[in-house]
């Protein structure tokens, strides 16, 4: 028998791999301050009826133009409407 929560953690690391999530090393908007370490590819889920972000790796703080605030809003609702209907 398996045991979930590492095969969630395996699935995870893959999908992490598979979109390519996490730093890129890229500042399309320029450095916000010395703390910023980059651009970084976020991925927006559900699963088992949560909403769910990945970063890629462990991660204290982002920023957001305007548009990609406005874009991760809509990502927000669009899939808690489909964590609602079970998803």
């Amino acid at each position: 028998m398996a045991h979930h929560g590492f095969d969630q953690a395996e699935q995870m690391r893959r999908l992490v791999k598979e979109l390519s999530l996490g730093p890129t090393g890229h500042y399309p908007d320029g450095a916000l301050n010395e703390m910023d370490e980059g651009e970084i590819r976020i991925a927006v889920g559900v699963e088992q009826g949560k909403v769910v972000i990945s970063f890629g790796k462990p991660t204290a703080w982002i920023g957001f133009t305007y548009q990609q605030a406005r874009d991760l809003a809509e990502l927000l609702i669009k899939h808690s409407d489909c964590a609602q209907c079970g998803g």
